[in-house]
């Protein structure tokens, strides 16, 4: 099985192409791929397909072997494994994944930017009762629907402890306390917990855990949507929305509002090939 490593914003896969369709049992393959020692930190697994909708589709497996469902970093990632293996040489590519069609542009500056349809939820400021340290409280969260489902947490209302960086977070701990959360049950949430940098120059900094994954990674597309749109709407942040990743680098999200509602919703950055 020839194989790719590639990262979006530090966010990894393995890509496999399987536009002949003879990988049949994926989930045995991702399992087999990420249990190899050179891809045991990898986020996921990306299979490159044919599509009878779109140009090709992108079907995205995480660590676990689990499927069906939607990676933003992983869209760029396989914008830019075709482009550089010249499977197409289109500029604008329309990439199917869970059953959706998403564009992706090539830009002059080398990022990738992908079009998203608006959320299909959108919940802000709810309570869930969660046990942080060895008190329980009533945590203020909000929840989004762009592909996966997100819950974003703004790391200055968690009170038990007081948090002031995204450093202090025991994201392992915490993210999993929410990620498993039993008002969340059956498929669960991934979390992202948020600092606003600043409003007026639309910047925020965010930490996510990733379900599939089941723990950090360092970068998370849908995420960095679901953060920008909730700090966005309660913390009064700018678009375009830069948002900074565990890895260090930016994820641009920019959005209009048109008659109350997201439209024209983009993911920009960057995606390269590991070796």
């Amino acid at each position: 099985m020839e194989i790719q490593r590639y990262s979006g914003a530090g966010n990894t896969f393995v890509m496999v192409n399987n536009l002949d369709g003879k990988i049949l049992n994926r989930r045995e393959a991702v399992l087999e791929l990420i249990s190899r020692d050179e891809n045991k930190n990898f986020d996921g697994v990306i299979f490159l397909e044919d599509s009878s909708i779109a140009d090709f589709h992108m079907n995205y497996f995480n660590r676990d072997g689990t499927g069906d469902a939607l990676c933003g970093n992983g869209l760029r990632c396989t914008a830019r494994y075709i482009l550089d293996n010249c499977i197409s040489d289109k500029n604008i590519l329309l990439i199917e994944a869970v059953e959706k069609i998403y564009n992706t542009d090539f830009h002059q500056n080398g990022e990738i930017s992908v079009g998203f349809p608006p959320p299909a939820k959108l919940k802000l400021k709810f309570k869930l009762k969660v046990h942080f340290t060895q008190w329980w409280q009533l945590l203020t969260v909000s929840y989004t629907e762009v592909g996966s489902p997100h819950i974003v947490v703004f790391i200055d209302n968690i009170e038990k402890p007081a948090v002031k960086s995204l450093d202090d977070i025991p994201i392992d701990d915490w993210g999993r306390n929410l990620r498993m959360h039993k008002d969340l049950m059956p498929e669960g949430a991934n979390v992202n917990f948020v600092k606003v940098e600043s409003p007026e120059r639309g910047e925020i900094a965010i930490r996510s855990f990733e379900r599939g994954v089941e723990a950090e990674t360092l970068a998370c597309g849908t995420g960095a949507l679901s953060s920008a749109i909730v700090s966005y709407a309660l913390r009064d942040v700018k678009t375009p929305v830069r948002v900074m990743t565990k890895s260090g680098e930016y994820l641009t999200v920019n959005f209009d509002i048109i008659e109350n509602q997201i439209r024209n919703l983009s993911l920009a950055g960057n995606a390269v090939r590991l070796e």
